[in-house]
């Protein structure tokens, strides 16, 4: 089946193609309509929509999101056919790399297509424990003047150059500064509240903080520190989940990402 641009009228029928783990649909896809670095799709039947996915665009390097099929509709090759159309839509000479978050249930069609296990995210949830009341001095608003260190601190982590999308969330941002130096930032509005830092002493801060609103994490399974530090403030684990990329492989550093951005944007 062919599909089409996903439009501010097909919101309304988010709710019924909705995952039960995921978080909301109908913002997300909100902003995917609304930013030029998004490229949302669908594939209906009868008016009703049956699958959707949108692709995001950096510098050069694509991720692949919110690939959903609705649970009355799974095993017709609508997976493969919205995620097909997705990378059909990319222009692969200016963006070398296409990644994505894989379900259980996408994994298999992501592997038929080309794609290659990069890495693990380890899913963690707050089992217990005091909540958190207190955080370092060294975390500070957003200011303007430090937008340039964030995109750096992101580059020097992730390998790519995400600034347009940053650029949308930074003004939410809390930074762990010391000497005028950002060694890392979180931003809660920003898919599940990404936390990306260059030191242990941020990223363990950051973490800290982040626990304040929120209690679930999800982050490399590399990041044995970041691990440690979730299960200090007693997160466990849950599940896994796997980080795929097609097209070329990119030195990245998963040990500087303390939470992902979400499952559309690692």
């Amino acid at each position: 089946m062919k599909s089409s641009e996903f439009l501010t009228a097909d919101l309304t029928h988010l709710p019924a193609m909705q995952p039960a783990d995921w978080g909301d649909l109908t913002p997300r896809f909100a902003y995917f309509i609304s930013s030029p670095h998004c490229h949302p799709i669908k594939i209906s039947e009868n008016g009703e929509l049956i699958a959707i996915g949108t692709a995001i665009t950096h510098a050069d390097t694509v991720w692949l999101a919110c690939i959903v099929v609705h649970a009355a509709h799974r095993k017709k090759g609508l997976g493969n056919a919205i995620t097909q159309d997705l990378i059909a839509n990319i222009d692969r000479t200016k963006y070398k790399t296409i990644y994505l978050d894989a379900t259980e249930y996408g994994y298999p069609v992501y592997a038929k297509l080309g794609f290659e296990v990069e890495t693990t995210y380890t899913h963690m949830r707050k089992t217990g424990g005091a909540p958190v009341t207190s955080f370092s001095n060294h975390i500070v608003q957003f200011e303007e003047n430090y937008l340039d260190q964030i995109f750096d601190v992101d580059q020097q982590v992730s390998g790519e150059d995400r600034s347009g999308v940053i650029s949308d969330f930074a003004k939410s941002s809390l930074l762990y500064v010391v000497d005028s130096q950002v060694q890392g930032f979180y931003i809660p509005e920003w898919g599940d509240g990404p936390i990306i830092a260059i030191s242990e002493a941020a990223g363990a801060a950051l973490i800290k903080r982040r626990a304040m609103d929120e209690a679930a994490a999800v982050l490399p399974t590399d990041n044995d520190f970041a691990i440690s530090c979730l299960e200090e403030h007693h997160f466990q684990f849950y599940r896994t989940s796997r980080r795929m990329f097609l097209g070329e492989k990119r030195i990245w550093q998963p040990t500087g990402i303390y939470n992902r951005i979400s499952g559309q944007l690692g």
